[in-house]
């Protein structure tokens, strides 16, 4: 922002005159009875909104019969505290992360290093942390910075690379547990608190405000679909891992991703609150996710498409691409087959078939009827497991 300045001193008159005076001292009185003004109608006027020559009180405020003041309400007091409630509540819970790895200086000596930071959140008050993937990933140490500012190491439970899902332990009990909420029960334009640690842990802790955007925003990853919880809160580098937080101060997602790209604001992503404790529940019993897999990249069957690739099928599954060396390959689907039937049970949506994956194991056999041109084909897949990285 650029500012202007300008000298306006001036010098006195021949005369000995200085009307200047007499300029300023009007706008001093001017300007005290403008602000007189603007007081007095603010403290008489602004409880009401005048619809219609009416006088309606405003939700929440109330006149002082003693002077005219302002009043909150105590249910409107109770509301605008819930947000400093719920930071109250969670803030302790949220801890930095320090990824240190082995970096090469330019003497080509490799020492020891941060490369990164993130946020966690505390998850059972035995030392339990869940975090993204993503910044513990390649780490040769990790260190937890706790609220209180003391240094824990940590070291890595289990980690789900596709939902970019992480769980540590450090070796401390007694530590503030956040509560994870029931994420099915979200609205859309209810309030949300993103609770991390923006640009480094010399912004630790910093709470931004905003709403729930959207709800189940899927997104492919390594052929399957997942959810997150779309929100406008700010969501900066340092952020990854930390708490998306409703106003009863309860952790209603992960903060995991967001939309970074010229002209584009507030579009940020948190893996959702019921993800987060399936999750981290087969990370703490057994280090790792068994995911089954099918091998290919779908969606649902629009007539769009049945006229661009010229299908028979009207309704079903498109099987858009499939990875070589996966099951799916292995049992014989191609490309543009249309799956119409999973064990004899008639689906038109990707979504059902999505379902029908999560609720399977790895190793299981699936009929799959599919629509190849003009015939139908009956082929059995056995599921295999989803890898960590594909490519």
């Amino acid at each position: 922002m650029r500012h202007f300045y300008e000298d306006f001193s001036t010098k006195p008159s021949s005369r000995g005159a200085q009307p200047w005076k007499g300029v300023v001292l009007g706008l001093l009185i001017g300007g005290l009875l403008t602000a007189t003004l603007f007081f007095y109608l603010a403290a008489t006027l602004l409880p009401y909104n005048n619809i219609g020559g009416q006088a309606l009180p405003l939700p929440g405020l109330e006149k002082n019969r003693a002077g005219g003041l302002l009043e909150i309400s105590p249910e409107a007091n109770s509301y605008y505290m819930a947000v400093v409630k719920a930071a109250e509540e969670v803030t302790p819970s949220v801890v930095g992360i320090s990824n240190f790895g082995m970096v090469m200086d330019f003497w080509g000596r490799s020492t020891l290093q941060e490369r990164a930071t993130g946020s966690g959140v505390i998850i059972d008050e035995k030392g339990y942390i869940v975090t993204n993937y993503h910044v513990v990933e390649d780490a040769r140490e990790l260190i937890v910075i706790l609220g209180s500012g003391e240094e824990l190491r940590a070291t890595v439970v289990g980690a789900d690379p596709p939902t970019d899902l992480a769980v540590l332990k450090v070796e401390k009990e007694g530590l503030p547990a956040a509560v994870l909420a029931d994420s099915e029960m979200l609205r859309v334009g209810e309030p949300a608190i993103a609770i991390g640690n923006p640009l480094g842990l010399d912004f630790q802790q910093s709470v931004t405000l905003g709403v729930v955007s959207a709800l189940e925003r899927s997104i492919a990853i390594q052929g399957q679909q997942f959810t997150f919880v779309q929100t406008d809160a700010a969501i900066n580098d340092g952020n990854s891992g930390g708490a998306l937080v409703n106003i009863y101060g309860q952790v209603i997602g992960i903060n995991t991703a967001k939309i970074n790209i010229p002209g584009v604001e507030g579009m940020g992503f948190a893996i959702p609150a019921n993800t987060v404790k399936a999750i981290t529940r087969e990370l703490i019993a057994q280090g790792m996710v068994e995911r089954p897999w099918l091998g290919v990249y779908l969606s649902t069957l629009t007539p769009m498409d049945a006229q661009r690739f010229s299908l028979r099928a009207e309704a079903g599954v498109l099987i858009r691409d499939v990875i070589a060396g996966g099951p799916a390959a292995q049992a014989g689907i191609l490309p543009l087959d249309v799956v119409v039937a999973v064990d004899g049970k008639g689906i038109t949506e990707s979504e059902q078939l999505q379902e029908l994956l999560r609720a399977a194991n790895v190793g299981q056999k699936m009929e799959l009827t599919i629509m190849r041109g003009e015939k139908e084909l009956k082929l059995t897949v056995t599921l295999g497991k989803l890898p960590e990285r594909l490519g």
